[in-house]
């Protein structure tokens, strides 16, 4: 069962949603060639090399080694997610009341719809919207071969659930509804073995709503906390070699970038700017990329990322990788070789 209200995006304060809907414009670009009107700036001789998936305006674009271009137009896409070998990524489209899955090789082609959840019923009405079942935030297992993503499929509340790659019956993760709220942004671990994820709870108080970060091991079935308290951990994201996970904090009105030890520990803050989003790490795990808000608009920056001998990790100062209008940041980033 669903909700007209149930289109549930990671949260961002305020000042930042503000500078985000601020920034939507609708234009019209070229496909397929490097996109002129998205303003992309890139710092040459920057080490980062590769190939970033993000969306602006509903379209999914590619940040290639410092050139941009438009792999989908689509203008209701979200949250494009590479596979393991970087052959195909998924991504979610939005329609009125719903969202599907999909999958589409690496040059945007070969488009496949994984998921169905649009009601054979009157759009507009009641029963339709009731009917309708939202799927978001597809991360793909390490073997390529399943992606877990979120839905309200049988439930009004959004959970996990697992779906062939190629297409197939969905599957809930029956563990991720032991927490009773809403979860979001799966983020999977590179030997497949636990999930980390953000849901969503009371303040102690019983007057807020916060998101903390839980880890669930798929073998057992247990649920673990990663990083509680706090006004909220948002967009959690596995590090390759599986040692740490980087996530967005809030602290009043500061959203910045973490790292907190995936076994569990104290999580270590590595900005300061208070207007981080969406971490994606380097396929290699020496660098974290996100989006940074500067002025009315949001640019990709990115750390480097190293541990010391005594086992703290650290970042060095933010550079800049490239900047596009009215980048989505719910959608965040997927970066690949």
């Amino acid at each position: 069962m669903n909700r007209v209200g149930n289109r549930r995006r990671p949260a961002l304060t305020g000042r930042l949603l503000l500078c985000v809907l601020a920034a939507l414009t609708m234009l019209v670009t070229a496909c397929g060639e490097p996109d002129p009107i998205a303003n992309p700036e890139w710092v040459a001789g920057a080490a980062p090399k590769g190939r970033i998936l993000f969306v602006q305006h509903g379209d999914i674009y590619l940040w290639q080694d410092g050139k941009i271009r438009r792999l989908l137009q689509l203008g209701d896409a979200a949250s494009p997610s590479w596979s393991p070998d970087g052959s195909r990524f998924a991504f979610v489209r939005f329609g009125d009341a719903f969202s599907d899955l999909y999958v589409a090789g690496a040059d945007g082609q070969g488009v496949r719809q994984l998921t169905k959840n649009q009601p054979a019923l009157q759009p507009g009405s009641e029963a339709y919207v009731r009917n309708s079942v939202w799927a978001l935030d597809p991360a793909w297992m390490p073997d390529g071969q399943q992606i877990v993503y979120v839905s309200d499929l049988n439930s009004a509340k959004n959970y996990l659930w697992l779906i062939p790659s190629g297409g197939g019956a969905p599957r809930l993760v029956q563990a991720s509804t032991a927490l009773g709220d809403n979860v979001e942004s799966p983020t999977v671990s590179p030997d497949g073995t636990r999930i980390a994820f953000a849901h969503r709870t009371t303040t102690d108080d019983g007057l807020r709503r916060r998101t903390d970060l839980w880890v669930l091991n798929l073998s057992t079935g247990e649920l673990a906390p990663l990083v509680q308290g706090g006004d909220g951990s948002y967009a959690p994201a596995w590090s390759p070699d599986g040692s740490w996970i980087a996530y967005v904090g809030r602290h009043g009105e500061a959203n910045d970038l973490f790292v907190v030890p995936a076994t569990g520990g104290d999580p270590v803050q590595l900005t300061t700017t208070g207007a981080v989003g969406s971490p994606a790490w380097s396929p290699d795990g020496t660098m974290i990329a996100f989006l940074q808000l500067e002025g009315s608009t949001f640019e990709v920056q990115y750390v480097d990322f190293t541990v010391g001998a005594d086992g703290r990790p650290s970042a060095g100062e933010p550079k800049r990788l490239f900047r596009a209008e009215a980048i989505d940041v719910p959608s965040g980033l997927s970066w690949a070789p």
